[in-house]
């Protein structure tokens, strides 16, 4: 769901909708195997037939540092590129990506990437193991555009992204 801030032009009686970053949560998500692209509120899940995504919920909640809950993850399913196996959205420059999230191992961390539109790296993240704790994971956006967030390499778990 995305943030919405309702301004009142004063004396026109107008209400103008701004929007003021958002998120998604796989708490918020129901259970499925994308195959194809999937735009959940301004997040484009980007998925073929050979490389899905799923969507499940979870046996054992995942709580990270700060306190949210997480009993649903979102499985990038291995390595992906701006074009599969990741999660595209918009932003402005300055803005701050936070990702709630861990690797699929329970032993190795992985490597996020954020990736401009046209695949230039802006920077790896870290996914750390999945001991039963969400990882958190956040970098600030140097430009006005679209990015995308995919793993390295091999699976990583998403709980939640937001953007602002």
């Amino acid at each position: 769901m995305k943030k919405l801030i309702c301004a009142v032009l004063l004396g026109l009686g107008v209400i103008v909708p701004v929007l003021a970053g958002g998120f998604v949560s796989a708490n918020d998500l129901s259970a499925e195997k994308l195959v194809s692209n999937k735009d959940i509120d301004g997040f484009v899940f980007k998925a073929t037939g050979e490389k899905g995504i799923t969507i499940e919920t979870i046996d054992e909640v995942r709580e990270a540092e700060d306190g949210e809950i997480f009993n649903a993850r979102v499985k990038l399913n291995g390595s992906g590129n701006t074009s599969y196996r990741s999660v595209q959205f918009s932003a402005k420059k300055g803005e701050t990506l936070t990702v709630y999230l861990n690797s699929s191992s329970k032993s190795d961390a992985r490597v996020l990437i954020v990736a401009k539109a046209d695949g230039t790296v802006v920077q790896s993240l870290t996914a750390p193991p999945d001991t039963g704790e969400a990882g958190i994971a956040n970098c600030v956006l140097p430009d006005n555009g679209t990015y995308s967030i995919y793993s390295k390499s091999s699976g990583i778990n998403l709980y939640q992204i937001i953007v602002e």
